[in-house]
């Protein structure tokens, strides 16, 4: 492809060699053919071989596999292959997102002998959850004289699936936090009845069991009246997480981005919440999303949550009364319901009547504050722009807060770093209820 300045100087030339033709400047004429002669042969010779023979070099792109965990380096190939009879020299590129931290030789310049094979490596480091393109990979090279420019993009792009990193999978399988939590041996849902543990005593009625008649304490008061003693055992709860995935948690910069960071606080309070032995179960959704995962008492739940989660990015929009439909319909009747989501995009929400917000489950619902995820300034304007839209979020989240506790669902506003405290703290809350079935 011809530059601009490529097309001018072609231009300049050819009204020279008429004006000189014209005007008779016989000296003028030699150097305007010498120097039209030589630009052209530059443009013919480029585009009849360094064009096409760019076009024929071999790409490979090799990676182990197509998974990798944040802040998790992984290691990329770029094998190139000149199958021409002529040395091609170009620059390559390899597309990156802007969610990569690279290092190594992902771009650079190439002289390839005919028949050469040669391979550069680079290494990247992923600063979010999800699922991101690499490439496509990019060649050009442009003529001695500067004046061509062939871009070629090598249609190999790759995928590669990023899961939460191992800090965020397994802060909570270590004891440093437990002491802090609380949240380890309690239980106390129970269920009075047949059960394993002494309760009390109450005076016997016909349609008791004649089993559990407290025979020490008959006649105690009359010589004729019949106790019965009432037993009550433990019972476990199934905790769901209904995540907002739309794109409204893709708010953030760089490594802080919402969604990754409420995926670790999920991540982090459900690995408590199974070490207390109760279920933990998810719900990925948005109106292009829509991902469940029933409750179970073991890690098996959350394996499946982190790898949705690497193959998902955030999409679509949000809305309380589909989640609230979801609930209804998939979870438990002992379940406790923790929806997560920042309601970004306030349009989206419409006041149903207050039945409509009945889930038959205590629910609890945790609004991020999008404050943490705006990128600090340092300018007397940036600030004064972050006060005012700070206020603005302060002002929307009491309406939305107030709105919510009015109709039963109890919703808690949480900065980042307090997110995982929140939810267990309202699991703790939730456990002293009689919760059990």
């Amino acid at each position: 492809m011809i530059k601009k300045s490529g097309l001018a100087l072609l231009g300049v030339m050819s009204y020279g060699i008429v004006e000189s033709i014209i005007f008779g400047y016989d000296y003028f004429i030699v150097f305007s053919f010498i120097l039209f002669f030589i630009i052209s042969s530059d443009i013919i010779l480029f585009n009849k071989f360094t064009s096409p023979a760019l076009e024929r070099i071999r790409v490979e792109r090799v990676m182990e596999n197509d998974f990798t965990r944040k802040y998790l380096e992984k290691q990329v190939t770029l094998k190139f292959s000149n199958p021409n009879r002529n040395l091609v020299k170009f620059h390559y590129y390899d597309t990156l997102s802007d969610n990569f931290s690279t290092s190594g030789d992902f771009e650079g310049e190439l002289a390839l002998k005919p028949g050469e094979t040669r391979s550069v490596s680079y290494s990247f480091k992923c600063l979010s959850i999800g699922k991101f393109e690499i490439g496509p990979l990019r060649l050009y090279t442009e003529d001695p004289m500067k004046l061509c420019l062939e871009n070629v993009a090598i249609d190999k792009a790759s995928t590669i699936k990023v899961g939460p990193s191992m800090s965020d999978v397994f802060t909570q399988r270590s004891e440093r936090l437990s002491n802090f939590l609380f949240t380890v041996g309690i239980h106390f849902s129970r269920k009075s009845g047949q059960g394993y543990d002494f309760y009390g005593i109450r005076q016997y009625v016909e349609s008791d069991d004649f089993r559990y008649v407290a025979w020490n304490r008959y006649g105690a008061i009359d010589g004729e009246d019949l106790y019965i003693k009432q037993m009550e055992e433990e019972r476990q709860i199934d905790v769901y997480f209904v995540i907002d995935y739309s794109t409204g948690v893709n708010a953030g910069y760089n490594g802080m981005r919402m969604y990754d960071r409420m995926i670790s606080a999920v991540i982090n309070a459900s690995y408590s919440i199974l070490k207390n032995h109760d279920g933990i179960g998810f719900q990925i959704l948005s109106s292009e999303i829509d991902e469940f995962i029933p409750a179970k008492k073991s890690e098996d739940p959350i394996k499946n949550l982190e790898k949705k989660v690497a193959e998902l990015r955030p999409s679509g929009d949000f809305y309380i009364y589909d989640a609230l439909k979801k609930i209804r319909q998939n979870f438990k009747k002992n379940a406790v319901v923790f929806i997560v989501s920042p309601f970004s995009y306030p349009e989206n929400f419409r006041a149903l009547n207050r039945s409509q917000f009945n889930t038959g489950h205590p629910t609890y619902l945790f609004i991020p504050d999008r404050y943490d995820f705006e990128p600090q300034s340092e300018s007397d304007v940036g600030k004064k722009l972050l006060m005012s839209l700070e206020i603005k979020q302060r002002r929307n989240l009491k309406g939305v807060t107030s709105f919510f506790n009015g109709v039963g669902i109890k919703a808690i506003v949480a900065r980042d770093k307090e997110l995982i405290a929140r939810i267990l703290a309202e699991y703790r809350y939730a456990r002293t209820l009689n919760l059990g079935s």
